[in-house]
């Protein structure tokens, strides 16, 4: 298959990927294993959230600290489907890793234990943890719980999958352009590409397909700073408010917050204030800012992912939508998206794409 557009290809492909990010590569992933043949269009990236996410998996959110939609499904998978990643491409992307959740009030610390007690919870919280030690380091006002949880170092997932898809010929390196799609009865033919379905992987930028800019989009800007934190040394990721994730060294990603009206890739100045004041609250003791980055979460109204063909069109499909939680839940639906092209199984109403009214 064809690394550029300089030949034409009159063969006609099952499947032609647009986005590389942690959506496309993960899909590709799975058409792989499913030994179907596939070509990605990528503009490196540029708009995908997966580049500056930090990839935590937290299987307990929110203040009532209630577990993640389908997690007891979600995660086992995304850590068998990451460790088989791991194992082809010679990489190390996942770790376990504990969550030391800070309590912002005694009645969240209450709250917590009652949780504890609860059928389905035991096995992602921890009623101890050896941490008191942060104490030295984190305002510590109403005590902490420990999440059973994990990271996945996305940047490296979708950097050693970029090589690997350059090296095997199916990645083209420039920004797709719509008006060259042509839609054919049985087929679509993108310049030189023919293709049986074309698959939008765009994250945000999804909000300009003219096949599904009506979707209701809520996508939200998160920045995050990496920080230096000298002689704080820790296994685990810290939440308060807010998460501190360990890198490298006396590395540390800090973040993130949610904009909904500037919905631009770069950093600002007052994102960086917001998080330095909101890191001065969290810190006892000093940080360096060495890098400051954002990006455009894909989200929808409902907060479910949108996959699945187009409602007039069924060489049109579309796989987004993963939002904040894309880590933990994009092998999965990557999986049963690829079940749904090629064997025909159906597509959940709640993440199915034609929930939405579509142009």
């Amino acid at each position: 298959m064809p690394a550029s557009l300089s030949t034409p290809n009159t063969e006609t492909l099952p499947y032609l990927i647009v986005g590389q990010g942690i959506a496309g590569s993960l899909l590709a992933w799975h058409l792989e294993k499913a030994k179907q043949p596939y070509l990605i269009i990528d503009n490196n990236h540029q708009t995908s959230a997966s580049k500056i996410a930090a990839g935590i998996i937290n299987p307990i959110t929110g203040r009532r600290f209630v577990k993640s939609w389908m997690i007891d499904t979600f995660l086992p998978f995304a850590k068998s489907t990451y460790q088989e990643i791991e194992k082809e491409l010679g990489i190390q992307v996942w770790q376990d890793m504990d969550i030391i959740r800070f309590f912002m009030s005694n009645a969240e610390g209450n709250n917590w234990l009652t949780k504890t007690t609860l059928e389905g919870y035991d096995q992602y919280l921890k009623k101890e943890k050896n941490a008191h030690f942060l104490h030295h380091y984190i305002n510590d006002e109403a005590g902490f719980g420990t999440v059973v949880g994990a990271k996945v170092d996305l940047g490296k997932v979708i950097k050693n999958f970029q090589n690997y898809f350059q090296n095997k010929g199916v990645l083209i390196a420039e920004s797709f352009d719509y008006e060259q799609l042509e839609i054919e009865p049985n087929k679509v033919i993108y310049k030189e590409i023919s293709a049986r379905k074309v698959i939008f992987c765009e994250g945000y930028a999804a909000f300009r397909n003219p096949w599904f800019a009506h979707l209701p989009y809520e996508s939200a800007k998160g920045e995050a700073l990496i920080l230096r934190i000298p002689n704080l040394e820790t296994p685990d990721i810290i939440k308060k408010h807010f998460f501190i994730v360990p890198l490298e060294n006396d590395l540390f990603w800090f973040g993130s917050n949610y904009e909904w009206d500037d919905l631009s890739n770069e950093p600002t100045e007052i994102g960086r204030n917001y998080l330095e004041k909101e890191l001065k609250q969290i810190l006892k003791v000093d940080f360096e800012i060495v890098n400051h980055l954002a990006a455009v979460r894909p989200v929808l109204k409902d907060r479910r992912p949108a996959i699945g063909l187009h409602p007039n069109n069924d060489h049109i499909a579309f796989f987004n939508g993963l939002g904040t939680k894309g880590t933990s839940i994009a092998p999965y639906w990557a999986n049963e998206m690829v079940q749904f092209l090629t064997k025909g199984k159906t597509l959940p109403e709640e993440v199915n794409v034609r929930r939405f009214i579509l142009q």
